[in-house]
């Protein structure tokens, strides 16, 4: 594949992951405040949530003003830096440059969310019942899912090259 096509898939993609985040988020904006969907009894809903800090919330007790400013403001840089990486390895034959791509469309997705709601929304709850108590990891959205499982294939891969 010559790079041009690479660039365009590549792009096709970022832009089809970051419309599936988005219209995921519309449809659960569009659901009642206390919206929950039981999907797998015990482990598996769907709720909406707005986080207005960032990973487990962290920061979201911060003053409005200075925790949306401050949040765009590094994710973004992150986002330039992950954009600069890409860039130097559009060219390469590996997969390195299509895990940046979703890395980016997962920061594009919550990005945009924070730009013009102030706040991230997330609605997949995963969770566990043991002894009767229920235990879940916080909610997050395919934004985040698609940062996580891209890091963590980045991860991989470095320690095979090691």
């Amino acid at each position: 594949m010559s790079v041009s096509e690479r660039l365009k898939w590549q792009l096709l993609l970022l832009l089809g992951l970051f419309v599936l985040d988005q219209g995921s988020k519309w449809w659960v904006e569009q659901q009642p405040v206390w919206f929950l969907y039981e999907v797998i009894d015990g482990y598996f809903n769907l709720v909406q949530a707005h986080n207005f800090g960032v990973a487990f919330s962290f920061l979201a007790d911060w003053g409005s003003e200075w925790r949306t400013s401050v949040l765009l403001g590094v994710t973004m840089g992150i986002a330039l830096m992950v954009i600069l990486w890409w860039w130097r390895e559009r060219k390469n034959m590996g997969p390195e440059s299509w895990i940046l791509i979703v890395i980016l469309a997962g920061a594009a997705g919550n990005i945009f969310d924070r730009f013009y709601l102030g706040y991230v929304v997330d609605f997949i709850d995963w969770y566990v019942i043991v002894d009767g108590i229920e235990y879940h990891w916080p909610a997050f959205n395919f934004a985040d899912a698609y940062i996580s499982v891209a890091v963590t294939a980045l991860l991989i891969r470095s320690f095979k090259s090691a």
